[in-house]
């Protein structure tokens, strides 16, 4: 035995065991993250639909369709009082969020300038809809009050994108979602409570909903005093910040015409009914949210913060076709069992069989085009976002075009369409900074 050769290892073998130990490890990790993510959105996206649910199937479809509506302007004013800000402090704060003051210095900055782009887009948008509401029969006190009572939910929820950047950035999830949580609880105990008094209408139910912004805000400001706190004076954000909202503010005055759009049309166009049926279809995309709020919460941050290119290309590509198979499994239960799904939107929409899977797949794609939007943002690959403009009105063109617009399918159809060129794109401009090595060295230079 002694006079045998001892054994050798072979180095790079060990290298391999190692790595594959590693990713392994790293693998089990995201999995258990994302178990627990999902898990807590299923409860709070469960809270959720349970209110929809409880607003479409005991609101006459004319009070619905007014709410549909609000929930519109809701989503326009959210969107123009960010502007581009949120990415910016992404890309931003992926590089200093480990430094206390500069990071605090970002925060308030971009607060600052959310505040004033809050005022500004509350202004545009409220004559707009004000037009909007009174084309489907709105009384003009309802039509009022709905705008006054959408503009007071604009800065709680601005403000909780802007704070969740930080926590997203410093993987405090669990935070986020207990707050998510109070917000739905709020809510439902809010529309309950004005549905058992009898009281159940347009307004009361988007009260209910502003109420639980606010509280939710409350949550997240409470908890996220600490990143506020001894900012670095030396140090301004702001001119950069106005950059990514001269680059994106054009974009995110489009998304609110590429997102609000199908309800503006099929307002004009047709009448409250419609506009009642494609709101109602809507409340479904609550199927897609609990699944890909891990994307949301722990993956593209993440890949915000990755330094390494073959980790970047892996984490990309797992991402984005995960995402693709959960929204292609939704589908197609839906082209097969569509019945379930309009049993659960009650019986003033029993008839939407044909347009209930044109809904979720158009609702399925813009999740995956969104997210791949995402993954660009988190990256700062936005140098020419106005492309996003003119393949977006390619895709307008074409719906337009081939569908009638004053139906609820074409209406559907003609969303599907819209978002192609986009998504197209998306995945165009993905594939090529992943290929170059050197804009991805040049991003944490």
């Amino acid at each position: 035995m002694c006079g045998e050769d001892p054994v050798e290892f072979d180095p790079p073998f060990l290298n391999k065991v190692v790595i594959l130990s590693h990713r392994f490890s790293t693998l089990r990790r995201w999995t258990s993250l994302s178990g627990q993510v999902a898990g807590l959105q299923i409860v709070v996206q469960g809270i959720n639909a349970v209110t929809g649910l409880l607003l479409v199937r005991h609101l006459p479809k004319d009070q619905y369709a007014w709410l549909t509506i609000a929930g519109s302007l809701l989503a326009t004013l959210n969107l123009l009082g960010d502007g581009g800000i949120s990415t910016g402090l992404t890309a931003i704060g992926g590089r200093i969020y480990d430094q206390h003051g500069p990071f605090a210095r970002l925060l308030r900055d971009g607060l600052h300038l959310a505040l004033r782009l809050a005022i500004f887009g509350f202004i545009l948008s409220a004559p707009f809809f004000y037009v909007l509401y009174a084309n489907v029969g709105s009384p003009p006190p309802i039509a009022l009050t709905a705008i006054v009572l959408a503009g007071l939910a604009v800065w709680p929820s601005v403000s909780i994108v802007f704070l969740n950047v930080a926590n997203r950035l410093h993987k405090r999830v669990r935070l986020m979602q207990m707050a998510e949580l109070t917000g739905a609880l709020t809510r439902l105990g809010l529309t309950s409570a004005v549905l058992l008094s009898g009281w159940l209408a347009m307004l009361p139910a988007l009260a209910a909903t502003v109420l639980s912004s606010w509280a939710q805000a409350l949550v997240v400001k409470r908890r996220t005093r600490s990143f506020l706190q001894e900012p670095d004076e030396a140090i301004s954000f702001q001119p950069q910040l106005r950059g990514y909202v001269r680059s994106l503010y054009g974009n995110h005055v489009f998304f609110c015409l590429q997102g609000q759009i199908a309800t503006w049309i099929i307002g004009w166009l047709a009448g409250s009914s419609e506009v009642a049926d494609l709101g109602a279809l809507g409340r479904l995309s609550v199927l897609f949210t609990a699944f890909t709020a891990p994307f949301h919460y722990l993956a593209i941050p993440a890949i915000a913060r990755i330094r390494e290119v073959q980790t970047l290309r892996l984490r990309v590509v797992m991402t984005l076709v995960i995402a693709a198979l959960i929204a292609g499994s939704v589908v197609m239960v839906a082209w097969w069992q569509p019945a379930p799904f309009l049993w659960i939107l009650g019986s003033n929409y029993t008839h939407l069989t044909v347009e209930l899977p044109l809904a979720l797949s158009a609702q399925g794609l813009t999740m995956v085009a969104s997210l791949a939007w995402g993954l660009i943002l988190a990256r700062g690959w936005v140098h020419r976002a106005w492309i996003t403009i003119l393949t977006t009105v390619c895709g307008m063109a074409i719906g337009a075009a081939l569908f009638r617009l004053d139906t609820v399918a074409g209406m559907l159809s003609f969303s599907l369409v819209s978002v192609l060129p986009t998504f197209v794109v998306c995945l165009g401009i993905i594939i090529f900074k992943l290929k170059n090595d050197s804009s991805l060295s040049a991003h944490h230079s």
